[in-house]
């Protein structure tokens, strides 16, 4: 994990992993087969090892792609 700042100079959280990773941490869900945001519904393409994205964490339970932005 990494930390970074938000606009508002908040400490957001970070985590680059392929989309089995973040599904397995609950960062993420899986629906027919694609994994999803948690909270933030964004398509991170298909459920598998050989996807990965940056997701930032935007509230308890809450996250966003973050590709390139944390």
């Amino acid at each position: 994990m990494t930390a970074s700042t938000t606009g508002g100079g908040t400490p957001a959280t970070c985590v680059t992993a392929n989309n089995y990773a973040h599904v397995a941490a609950g960062r993420a869900h899986v629906s027919g087969g694609y994994a999803y945001t948690n909270g933030g519904n964004q398509n991170m393409g298909l459920y598998n090892v050989f996807i990965t994205h940056t997701l930032r964490q935007t509230g308890p339970d809450s996250w966003e792609l973050a590709d390139g932005a944390c």
